[in-house]
């Protein structure tokens, strides 16, 4: 089993695009020795993020972002156990909305219009569609406004 924890937080501050590459070289790099998988998603001054893996490093690490002076009101969104990783192949995956059909994408895919792909591939998963509608701009269906 691992676990598979989304939140969503508040930036404090404006990130550059340094910035980011910068986060997202360490985060990948830690993730990796970790086991953890994951995504980030940012929009409008808000972040949401899945992170996936052996649940002592998944729980070690919300705790590292919960005090993260970067963050401003972290919110835990859900907390769970699965068989299988939802995006065992990312150690960090990224994406800023709006999307954008031929804007940025999520690190190593060529448009955002791909990065939707990649998510919908996950299809019905209740995580996946709360993070496509994050991504979108959208509200997530009601049955699963308690994911927000």
């Amino acid at each position: 089993m691992i676990r598979q924890l989304l939140y969503r937080s508040g930036q404090l501050y404006e990130f550059t695009t340094a910035d980011m590459i910068r986060l997202l070289l360490e985060s990948r790099s830690r993730n990796a020795r970790r086991g953890i998988s994951g995504m980030l998603l940012m929009r409008d001054g808000l972040f949401m993020q899945l992170l996936e893996g052996p649940a002592p490093d998944v729980d070690a690490l919300f705790a590292r972002i919960s005090v993260d002076p970067r963050h401003c009101e972290v919110q835990l969104v859900t907390r769970t156990e699965r068989d299988t990783p939802l995006l065992s192949h990312w150690r960090m995956a990224w994406a800023e909305a709006p999307v954008d059909a031929a804007g940025p994408a999520f690190s190593g895919l060529d448009t955002d219009a791909r990065a939707l792909e990649v998510l919908e591939a996950a299809g019905r998963e209740p995580i996946a569609l709360t993070m496509r509608a994050f991504l979108r701009g959208d509200r997530p269906p009601a049955s699963l406004r308690h994911l927000q």
